[in-house]
């Protein structure tokens, strides 16, 4: 597990890092999810592991496509396979060739998210990963986590 984690953030990592301005963000917890047989339902002994990655920087609708124009460009750079790809939200994933797949989109609210994961052994079970709960988000009016842009920049809100 230690080291599908690992992978994820390094892959939530390396494009963070190329994004200038930098963007802040949060980081949801590690998550397993356990891969089962689809025709007996039975558990094949490997989950996924993955991670999102929720913008906290608002982002205007020209510096949105930017920044999805920048992704992708840097995605594509360091060997990247693109897919899944849908212009007018924008979506689009990208898979490493050691089978790491990161995903960017855009959620109801406007808010930007990065999705990463990996296959791993599993220890028998989904659910989080333990140690790994990510950041504290504030509470939505449901009560749930606010994934809404709460920081406004001069270059990436305009």
């Amino acid at each position: 597990m230690g080291q599908a984690v690992k992978r994820i953030d390094l892959a939530l990592e390396e494009t963070f890092a190329t994004v200038r301005p930098h963007l802040k963000w949060r980081d949801g917890p590690a998550k397993m999810n356990e891969r089962r047989n689809s025709f007996t339902n039975t558990a094949d002994g490997e989950v996924s592991v993955g991670r999102t990655r929720y913008v906290r920087t608002s982002l205007s609708k020209a510096k949105l496509a930017e920044l999805a124009e920048r992704v992708e460009k840097h995605w594509r750079a360091v060997g990247y396979k693109i897919g899944d790809v849908h212009s007018s939200e924008p979506a689009f994933s990208g898979t490493a060739s050691d089978g790491c797949i990161i995903k960017f989109a855009v959620g109801g609210s406007g808010n930007v998210y990065f999705y990463a994961g990996v296959g791993a052994i599993s220890p028998g079970y989904g659910g989080e990963v333990e140690g790994e709960e990510g950041d504290r988000f504030p509470k939505a009016p449901n009560g749930g986590p606010d994934y809404t842009p709460d920081v406004r920049d001069p270059y990436w809100s305009k």
